[in-house]
Formats: structure tokens, sequence, C-alpha cells
């Protein structure tokens, strides 16, 4: 009998779980540790989602195609200094993308046949870089939606440029702060710290399909240093809208 995917396996025994749990990435050879930071939303923090040799192809396919990010809503999508300062570029296919792909995959499970992976994007943030609060569901798309995302992690060099989710209660245990930036206190919630080639994996919606609100989240400025990411999200073409819950 296959084996359940993490996620999966997760969902079913939810608890609160400081130690990691290892897990095997189906698709490679390759290990990956997770710990569950919050029930609800479900968010799961992955150590060495990717490993070095990934980090440096994906950071090399990149280097020279980057352009200003943009912002989206709904068919529209343009540039936009006060939400968003960066750069990205889409990530072409190859043996490493495909892996990865596979990978976030068997992570998250099979769901259904009209679930499938967007083009891998990779964000770039310089000094002052940053993305405001934002959900990475859109309440105006009609048909499908992001059902379920991956920030990974491609550089942890610089100062500043966490992931906060306000909305998350911060873990309040010691052995959290590896990744969970501690001292922060600029920010309500809890603000992730970059650790190259960790991930944090993140449910969009509620199990019924509604929008949850407490995937709120943002990209802090980039207090020196250069930030790098990749973003893997699953959308659903099922998805469709109806009355959204609070």
């Amino acid at each position: 009998m296959e084996s359940p995917s993490p996620v999966a396996f997760i969902q079913s025994r939810l608890r609160s779980t400081p130690p990691p749990s290892k897990y095997p990435a189906h698709a490679v050879a390759h290990q990956y540790e997770t710990q569950i930071v919050s029930q609800d939303p479900l968010i799961i923090y992955i150590h060495d989602f990717l490993n070095q040799d990934e980090i440096s192809h994906v950071l090399a396919a990149s280097e020279g195609r980057f352009e200003p990010s943009k912002v989206y809503n709904g068919p529209e999508h343009f540039v936009d200094p006060k939400t968003r300062i960066s750069e990205s570029t889409i990530l072409q296919p190859d043996i490493i993308t495909r892996r990865i792909k596979r990978r976030a995959t068997s992570f998250r499970g099979w769901r259904n046949n009209s679930t499938f992976i967007e083009d891998l994007k990779v964000q770039r943030y310089g000094f002052n870089g940053y993305y405001s609060f934002h959900y990475d569901w859109d309440k105006m798309t009609l048909k499908g939606n992001r059902v379920a995302t991956f920030m990974v992690y491609l550089t942890d060099s610089c100062t500043g440029g966490g992931t906060n989710f306000p909305r998350v209660d911060k873990p309040v245990d010691q052995r959290w702060c590896g990744i969970i930036d501690c001292e922060e206190t600029e920010y309500e919630g809890a603000t992730f710290k970059l650790v190259a080639g960790s991930a944090v994996y993140w449910e969009n919606m509620h199990a019924n399909g509604s929008f949850h609100h407490g995937v709120r989240h943002a990209s802090l400025p980039v207090k020196s240093g250069e930030k790098g990411g990749l973003n893997i999200w699953f959308w659903d073409m099922d998805w469709r809208p109806f009355e959204q819950s609070v």
C-alpha cells in the first residue's frame, strides 16, 4: 500500500510537534524534516526541502532573467511599489524543476485531477525590498484558485526579509527560535527566518473550499543584503466562489 503524503499524515494526527519528524521525498533520493507551526490555518515548516545543488541550479537558471514584480488583481497586473518591491522570473522546465515539482506534489499528496502546480517563480528582494500583507488566493477569480503555497528560501545571507503571518500565534517554546524570529517585536504574529533550502507550506483554503483569512502574510523589508525565494503554488481548476467564511 502506498504511504500517505506528509500533509495527509499530519492532517490525520494534528497536534503541536516542536521536535521535527522525518519524511522521505518519495520522488527522489532526498529527505526533509517537518514541524507543524499552526493547525488552523495549516502551516508546516519543512527543513532541507531543497539541497544545495538544487538551490545553486535555481539561482543560476534565473540569473539575467529578472523583471520587476507585478501585483495581480483578477485579470489586471501592474507594477506597484507601494505594495511590492522585488524582481521575479519564471523558471523554464528542466530535470531539476520537474524534480522539485514532484517533491512538492509528493509532500502535499494527490487530491484530484483538476489540481496542478503553476510555473515555478523565483523572487529576488534587494535592500528595502518587500511585499506588503496579502493573500495568495484571489477573490476576483471565478474559476480556479490557489489552494496551497510553498515559500522556499534560496538564500539566507540578508537581514530582515522574514515571512510574517500576523494572525498566527508566535510559538512561546524557545526551541522554535531556530525557524521563528523570537526577537521580532515590530510585527504581530509569527515571522519565519530565512534558512536556505527550507520552506514554509500552507493551505490557503478551509476544508470546505472557502478562503482562509488566517494565511494573510507579508515579506518583510530586507534591511541588508539580498533575499531569494522560490514560489510553488498549487492551483485547483475545480474551485468555484461561493459564500465565503470569515
